[in-house]
């Protein structure tokens, strides 16, 4: 009995590790539906979590303090939030008021998180010129650490070039974009782009599904996660193909905009590259997602 006992706890620590750098992610009608034993799903595949906390013109996710406490309650150790803000949508300029409001509306509510990621991608009719698009986005990175923020920038190289142009040295974590089904940081050429050369996390797969969840799939830390994204607790492999299709990227249901590129959390993702997660949409758009060329 001693000895099954052991093998068993063995057996646990093994899954433990191999998980232990897992994530994922998911845009904010996906966050308003996940359900306790849901959670309680995806906390034993992942240690951390990534939700869309402000979509484009939409603004605030609503229901983020109460998706918050359910990943809390699951035991999730690690919980961060990201916003797409675009210099043409509604309520969203300027950046450092957008912030503002997500700061304050986030401790009003007592939500307690890791990181805010800022989404830079493409999404029709949400930018402006490369020059206006930079200074939008170092304006919210700058806004958000004066409010002390742990802050970071989530992209593709090529969602990045279209959108911000040559933008380098923000002095912040990348999480970035490429669709190869592979949970590791070995593909140095897909991340060394903005000034950055050691990445914080990476989107490896986008559009499956977990625990009947609609996610995008995440690595982070030096560490293992397993890459099955078709099978266990509900995992589709994820679309755009594990290099990035035609799909782009774009994690679970499309954001509440119309973007037809965007990266990361929108269905529609970008169209060319090897994807990201979370995009937006139109003028008022949200979601995330982007991708690479």
């Amino acid at each position: 009995m001693n000895k099954l006992i052991s093998l068993l706890l063995v057996c646990l620590f093994a899954i433990a590790l191999v998980n232990a750098d897992c994530a994922v992610d998911f845009d904010s009608d996906t966050v308003n539906s996940i359900t306790s034993s849901q959670w309680s799903c995806l906390a034993g595949t992942n240690d951390r979590v990534i939700m869309q906390v402000w979509s484009g013109g939409y603004g605030y996710t609503s229901g983020i303090a109460s998706a918050v406490q359910g990943a809390q309650a699951a035991g999730i150790s690690t919980i961060d939030l990201y916003a797409f803000l675009c210099n043409q949508c509604s309520g969203n300029s300027p950046s450092s008021s957008a912030i503002q409001s997500i700061v304050s509306q986030l401790q009003s509510e007592g939500v307690s998180y890791n990181m805010l990621w800022i989404d830079v991608e493409q999404c029709d009719g949400c930018w402006g010129d490369l020059g206006d698009n930079a200074a939008f986005v170092q304006e919210a990175v700058q806004a958000a650490q004066n409010l002390g923020v742990n802050v970071g920038v989530y992209s593709s190289i090529g969602e990045w070039s279209q959108t911000v142009g040559n933008l380098t040295d923000l002095g912040v974590d990348l999480w970035y974009a490429h669709y190869d089904n592979n949970p590791s940081f070995s593909d140095s050429s897909y991340y060394e782009f903005g000034g950055w050369t050691n990445p914080t996390m990476k989107q490896y797969a986008g559009n499956g599904v977990q625990c009947s969840v609609s996610v995008d799939f995440d690595y982070f830390g030096s560490g293992t996660c397993s890459s099955s994204t078709g099978s266990g607790s509900g995992s589709s492999s994820g679309s755009g193909s594990s290099s990035g299709s035609s799909s782009g990227s774009g994690s679970s249901s499309s954001g509440s905009g119309s973007s037809s590129s965007g990266s990361g959390s929108s269905s529609s993702g970008s169209s060319s590259g090897s994807g990201s997660g979370s995009g937006s949409g139109s003028s008022s758009g949200s979601g995330s997602g982007s991708g690479s060329n």
